[in-house]
């Protein structure tokens, strides 16, 4: 496994090298597990350039265990991103997602399948992988370490526009993430990670990204809170 991280980190610090501009990731959000198959969760993201907000988005998601190994799961996200002008541009998302799973002693192994589509194209009649229809898949790595409350995760996606023309039928951007899980105590999460954007058909194609993600377990602060009230 350092094997593998050491030889990604070098790769994202190349890429790093070649980036032209930086944005900084933040979400917070929330999850309910219903019953053993079906959990729904909530969250506010927030993703920043030159100190300005640049896209913005709720999400709500419903999600449905198969097996141990593979769920399903749908999102819905209302999308603002803004345009070089200072005006937002609103579009409607769906994901649709699914997603399996693998472990092997103290590694996972992940696989995400995701089609995603959007009310709104924007003010551009090109192609933007962000508002568009896209077919995404993501693998992913993580290896939990012993005694330790870090879990390093690494993964790379493509995103592939399945449509007609000149510009489809083709991948149009890969992302590449290299971040860690912290396993703390209660009801809370938190995920960091750096991650390269690289569109591949534009003239400025390479983004550098540092996020923070931040998720509370509702079910935890409720079992908490009845076990409080069993003293």
């Amino acid at each position: 496994m350092k094997s593998l991280l050491s030889v990604f980190f070098l790769c994202l610090i190349s890429f790093y090298g070649k980036s032209q501009s930086l944005e900084v990731w933040g979400s917070a959000g929330a999850k309910y597990k219903l019953n053993k198959k079906i959990q729904f969760s909530g969250s506010f993201s927030s993703r920043f350039r030159d100190l300005k907000a640049k896209t913005i988005f709720p999400q709500l998601t419903v999600k449905y265990k198969i097996v141990k190994w593979a769920n399903v799961s749908v999102d819905y996200r209302y999308v603002a991103k803004r345009e070089n002008n200072g005006n937002y541009i609103g579009a409607n998302r769906i994901n649709m997602n699914a997603k399996f799973n693998y472990k092997i002693d103290r590694f996972a192994l992940g696989f995400r399948m995701r089609y995603q589509m959007s009310s709104e194209k924007g003010s551009s009649s090109s192609y933007n992988s962000d508002f568009d229809k896209a077919l995404r898949f993501k693998p992913a790595i993580s290896y939990d370490i012993k005694k330790s409350i870090f879990t390093p995760t690494m993964s790379l996606e493509c995103f592939y526009n399945p449509g007609a023309g000149v510009l489809g039928q083709r991948i149009d951007k890969m992302r590449y993430t290299l971040g860690t899980d912290l396993e703390l105590d209660g009801p809370h999460s938190i995920g960091i990670f750096t991650r390269i954007d690289h569109k591949i058909y534009t003239s400025n194609p390479i983004k550098f990204i540092i996020g923070l993600n931040y998720e509370l377990s509702l079910n935890k602060i409720i079992n908490s809170n009845k076990k409080k009230g069993d003293l």
